[in-house]
């Protein structure tokens, strides 16, 4: 039976191993040797870490660059952070604008009122909202799940380019509103605000969008790229 410090090592050298386009069968495999290797160590009184001689993620890429003849998918560091950020923001996401379309739809159809024009644009921007978040915890989920596996790459750039149009149509609708709507309950328009919203747009949006399509297109098979050319 292994140490903890031997089970947490393997854990994460498993981890890691899930990142590279391997199937199932070939992960249990490789998860035996290693635990295999991890027990021989400690009947022999030495600390596995020592015994690899360099980080577990090193001794991962090694392994299976000899064994495999080929390395990891370039872009899958890239693609499995994107996609973490997207399942993080999807949820959040969707429950903020979930709650801002219930208020809407209450302020608009339950209580019909002075408030229901506003409810309206509010409505509408809401539903654009939450149809940006629900893509990105959906194709979030996607990215973290497929970052090693060349060969939906292809879908990736397309589920990515996806998430930067809507992205786009996002920060149109938000910048639109703010303009007329928070300008005109003002009395003049406020310049600073939706230059504000532009920034954090462009990192919020923008930017985990292009890295994703970046990740992506670095995993694409070779000949897929050949055949572009």
């Amino acid at each position: 039976m292994l140490n903890k410090k031997d089970q947490r090592i393997i854990r994460q050298m498993i981890r890691h191993i899930r990142t590279f386009p391997l199937s199932d069968s070939e992960i249990k495999q490789l998860e035996r040797d290693l635990t295999g290797m991890a027990l021989e160590a400690e009947k022999r009184g030495e600390d596995f870490e020592d015994v690899l001689d360099m980080t577990p993620t090193e001794f991962c890429d090694e392994l299976l660059y000899s064994i495999g003849g080929s390395k990891a998918p370039g872009g899958r560091y890239l693609l499995k952070g994107a996609g973490i950020y997207y399942q993080l923001t999807g949820i959040l996401g969707t429950a903020l604008f979930s709650l801002i379309l219930l208020l809407a739809l209450f302020y608009t159809i339950i209580i019909p009122s002075e408030l229901a024009q506003t409810g309206l644009l509010v409505l509408f921007v809401a539903a654009i909202g939450l149809t940006f978040f629900l893509l990105s915890l959906s194709f979030g989920n996607t990215a973290e799940r497929d970052c090693g596996t060349t060969e939906k790459s292809a879908q990736l750039v397309n589920n990515g380019k996806i998430l930067l149009v809507t992205a786009v149509i996002f920060d149109i609708v938000v910048t639109l509103y703010m303009i007329f709507n928070a300008g005109a309950s003002v009395g003049h328009f406020n310049y600073k605000l939706p230059l504000l919203m532009q920034v954090i747009i462009f990192f919020s949006c923008y930017m985990p969008a292009i890295l994703y399509i970046i990740g992506a297109k670095r995993n694409l098979p070779r000949e897929y790229v050949l055949n572009e050319l």
